[in-house]
């Protein structure tokens, strides 16, 4: 297996051409073929199909891309660290919607203290930066979690940094601010970072608790900046980690008491 060849490879699967793939790597579309057929003689199986409607990855080829990727990826980082003088430290960090808002004023201290150190920040669900993060792509990833960090799997250590409530905001000056229980939410618009299983996690009981066993519909939102400008629309309530509200302060409120947090 060759740098090339991954390349070749990973040009394929993203465009499903070879002639597109050639193009994007300067190259003939010869030497595309050249390096997949090596590719697949290499890893004994076929990696790539060819038929008239294009080019598919093969349940092998699928598995084989992950991989590629994130062996790329170190490549190309060692190619920046080393193009200078001489390698830098560097951090790749992964932060989910909720996290980052929580964590953002801590991650600018400690670039304070470190003005020598190099961070590339990504953001995204967690699905996508733990993916990230099992191929090396990451050094760390700070995510908010729905349960106990056992639930991620094994293949990654984690390492609690602290537990929150799940706080739940309307904006200030709503009809929903006098909203005493769940079921007083359930014709509101929901807001929430996560994905439809975290928000089942969290409120599929609470909910049935409160007499309402159909969940109410939400919006999931992975950019911070926009989740901040739709939590303050009228008839929206969004779902945070205890530190992530504070991020809005000046414009939302907690309802009634009996609903301001979630263990």
């Amino acid at each position: 297996m060759k740098i090339h060849q991954l390349k070749a490879f990973v040009a394929v699967a993203d465009s499903h051409s070879f002639n597109e793939a050639a193009r994007l790597l300067s190259v003939s579309q010869p030497a595309v073929a050249k390096a997949i057929r090596e590719l697949e003689n290499w890893a004994d199986r076929q990696l790539v199909i060819r038929s008239s409607r294009g080019t598919q990855l093969t349940p092998d080829g699928v598995s084989l891309l992950r991989r590629a990727r994130g062996i790329l990826d170190q490549v190309a980082r060692a190619e920046h660290e080393f193009a200078g003088s001489g390698p830098h430290e560097h951090v790749s960090l992964g932060l989910t919607t909720l996290a980052s808002a929580a964590v953002a004023p801590t991650l600018v201290d400690f670039k304070e203290r470190n003005p020598d150190t190099a961070w590339t920040v990504l953001g995204g669900s967690r699905r996508l930066l733990f993916e990230k993060l099992y191929n090396h792509t990451l050094d760390l990833v700070i995510a908010t979690l729905p349960g106990t960090p056992e639930e991620m799997g094994t293949g990654f250590r984690c390492e609690p940094l602290l537990r929150l409530p799940t706080v739940l905001t309307v904006a200030k000056g709503d009809p929903l601010e006098k909203a005493q229980s769940l079921a007083d939410l359930t014709q509101a618009e929901w807001l929430h970072a996560e994905s439809e299983q975290s928000f089942d996690h969290h409120f599929r009981g609470a909910f049935a608790e409160a007499g309402v066993h159909r969940l109410p519909p939400f919006t999931r939102c992975e950019s911070p900046f926009v989740m901040l400008a739709l939590a303050a629309r009228p008839n929206t309530v969004t779902m945070w980690t205890g530190l992530a509200s504070h991020a809005m302060k000046p414009q939302l409120k907690v309802p009634g008491e009996n609903i301001t947090a979630w263990p």
